[in-house]
Parts: C-alpha cells; sequence; structure tokens
C-alpha cells in the first residue's frame, strides 16, 4: 500500500510517499480503507519537526501523517464491535504512530472510529474528527459561560459555533 510518511523534519516539502505493508488490526482495533483523509495544520507541524522539539515524542525513523479520515471497514481485530463494509469516521490520535490516515489504509483503535453519519459523502465526514473534537473540547470547558468565538468560518470555530449554541 501507498503511505505518505515524514523521515526528514524539514518541512512539508521533505514528506515522502512510501510502499510499505498493508498493516493487520490487533485486538480491540479496526482496519479502514481510506476513501478520504483531512489535512490539518498538526500535519505540517509534524513534518517541521514540532513533536520532537516540543518533547512531545521522541525522534524516530519515520511519523506518520494525518489525524481524520474516512472509510469503509476492512478488517476487524478481536473484541472491535464493527462489522466489516462500515462506513466511519475516526481519528489517528496518537503521536507515535507511524502509518497514520495518510495511507491507503489505516489501523485504528476501535474507540477512535464512529459510523460515519449517514446519507452524508465520505469525502465531507472526514473533515469532522479533529476539528470537532477540538471544539468540543473547548466548548465543554468552557461550558456555562459567555463566549465569543473568533474565527468562526474556520475548521474549529464552524464547530464551536453549533456546539455552544446547543
Amino acid at each position: 500500500m501507498r503511505a505518505l510518511v515524514a523521515r526528514r523534519l524539514d518541512g512539508p516539502d521533505t514528506i515522502e510517499l512510501i510502499e510499505t505493508d498493508v498493516p493487520e488490526p490487533a485486538a480491540g482495533q479496526v482496519r479502514i480503507r481510506v476513501t478520504a483523509a483531512a489535512v490539518n495544520p498538526v500535519d505540517l507541524a509534524v513534518s517541521s519537526g514540532a513533536p520532537v522539539d516540543y518533547g512531545l515524542t521522541a525522534a524516530r525513523e519515520q511519523y506518520g501523517l494525518g489525524w481524520d479520515v474516512a472509510g469503509v471497514v476492512d478488517a476487524v481485530g478481536p473484541g472491535a464491535q464493527f462489522q466489516r463494509g462500515t462506513p466511519v469516521v475516526g481519528v489517528a490520535d496518537l503521536l507515535a504512530q507511524t502509518l497514520k490516515t495518510h495511507a491507503e489504509y489505516v489501523v485504528l483503535n476501535a474507540d477512535t472510529v464512529t459510523p460515519a453519519p449517514q446519507g452524508m459523502e465520505l469525502e465531507s465526514a472526514a473533515t469532522y474528527g479533529l476539528n470537532g473534537l477540538t471544539a468540543l473540547q473547548a466548548v465543554k470547558a468552557i461550558r456555562g459561560e459567555t463566549v465569543l468565538i473568533t474565527g468562526a468560518a474556520g475548521g474549529v470555530g464552524g464547530y464551536a459555533v453549533e456546539l455552544a449554541s446547543t
């Protein structure tokens, strides 16, 4: 399979397209055949070395790229409560993964995956994960307070407006 990774942390120009084995899900994991994966600012930060610079992860040979994904469950590890063929969205939430969502297949912990919204194209659903979770965490942190959301037209801001108004 093909996947995008950063091996040299010198910025986005050093991102490489590699050939690698299709990953296999372990217990509590699912493998997703990727339909769409969003590009987030954190992907550029990873390729520029921010996780190492800030002590968030140790230096290593390869860093997987991509956090948000939408696709179809292709394989299920023991204990994962998904059926093959289920359209899903998910978040690759760990910096230490050597392969992430910018690949043809990705393995994620089942608790970071949920069925895709019915009737929504997977390409649109792929944008939910990181932006939606960031907005949800922010809104939960200020619950009950008056809030001004600047940048409401952006990825996180749009979700935050919707969540804060409920």
